[in-house]
């Protein structure tokens, strides 16, 4: 920790264009910080370090699974014969509270080639229209292992 603290602290008076003492105990302090807040213990560790990491983890996924669908889509409408496969699939839920079921209809709305029509009234089951389907098994495995189950690891 020490040595990481001290390359921060230089990349600090290097940033500053000064490496005089007062920038390199300024850089030292701040380096501290951030090897505490980043450190075992520290706040990005435990609960909150995990919900961050979670965030990114779905961030991410979801930025993939963006580009994925809109080249899908894209490709079906330059392409002279459509392989269009529209369908409704009930998708039973894990997700138990609303905020879990609000950012996974979400997250399935603004994914190109599917929108979320209705979850049921005990909130057992979300209704999705989506227009590529191979299986229903296999739609269903999709958002389960895609979305649904990063939602639910960024809420519990």
């Amino acid at each position: 920790m020490l040595l990481g603290n001290i390359l921060l602290a230089l990349a600090w008076a290097a940033l500053q264009g000064e490496f005089t003492l007062s920038n390199l105990v300024i850089g030292f302090v701040l380096g501290y910080g951030v090897l505490v807040a980043l450190g075992k213990g520290g706040v990005l560790s435990g609960w909150f370090g995990a919900r961050v990491r979670h965030f990114f983890v779905l961030a991410g996924f979801f930025v993939w699974e963006l580009v994925l669908a809109n080249i899908r889509v894209a490709l079906d409408v330059i392409r002279p014969r459509h392989t269009i496969r529209p369908a409704v699939v009930a998708i039973p839920l894990d997700a138990r509270s609303d905020a879990e079921i609000l950012l996974l209809s979400a997250l399935i709305n603004i994914t190109p080639g599917s929108v979320t029509i209705d979850v049921a009234d005990d909130r057992s089951t979300l209704y999705v229209h989506v227009m590529h389907m191979e299986t229903v098994e296999q739609t269903r495995q999709e958002i389960k292992d895609g979305f649904e189950r990063r939602v639910i690891q960024l809420f519990r």
